[in-house]
């Protein structure tokens, strides 16, 4: 089981870093970072993928709630946190803005001054299906696309083609390193 969660952890974070790629001033702040329990080590783990750059202007996010992914993206010119639980639970929506003000706030300098937003135009219409959304509301977020509910039967070619952009990032990666 553990083995399961953290090949996920990994793929969502390709995600994320994919994302950071493909949009301008974009920072990541690494899904492990909520299952520390210190508040140095969150904080520790949640700047390594360069949340803190000064130019980011946007930092997204995801983590991992009793094996369920939902995620985050904090727009640093709007002072606003946008959070997306697939589920719309409620305390998912808690959990996540509790995290986001004792991690996140602090390591951005932007304590006590985020307003917390809920998305709530997409709901999880199965049992699993929430990193595949949570990747895609951000992806939306990040482009400024605007919500239909069409999207809803695109699930399957949602995950192909978060695997299809997630492989090419990697290739691209390895060459980087290779040189």
């Amino acid at each position: 089981m553990r083995e399961n969660l953290w090949l996920h952890t990994t793929s969502i974070l390709v995600y994320l870093l994919m994302l950071r790629d493909e949009y301008r001033n974009v920072g990541v702040v690494s899904p492990s970072y909520h299952g520390f329990a210190l508040p140095e080590q969150k904080k520790r783990v949640a700047k390594g993928s360069g949340a803190c750059n000064p130019q980011n202007q946007r930092v997204i996010g995801a983590m991992n709630l009793n094996l369920h992914w939902v995620a985050f993206l904090v727009d640093k010119k709007k002072i606003i946190c946008f959070m997306f639980d697939p589920l719309q639970s409620d305390a998912n929506y808690t959990t996540i803005e509790t995290s986001v003000r004792a991690v996140v706030e602090k390591i951005l300098g932007l304590e006590d001054m985020l307003h917390y937003e809920r998305i709530t135009w997409c709901t999880q219409q199965d049992s699993s299906s929430c990193g595949a959304w949570s990747i895609a509301i951000l992806e939306m977020l990040l482009s400024g696309a605007i919500w239909n509910d069409c999207v809803y039967n695109l699930v399957p070619y949602l995950r192909m083609r978060l695997l299809y952009k997630a492989i090419a990032f990697i290739e691209r990666e390895s060459v980087v390193i290779d040189v």
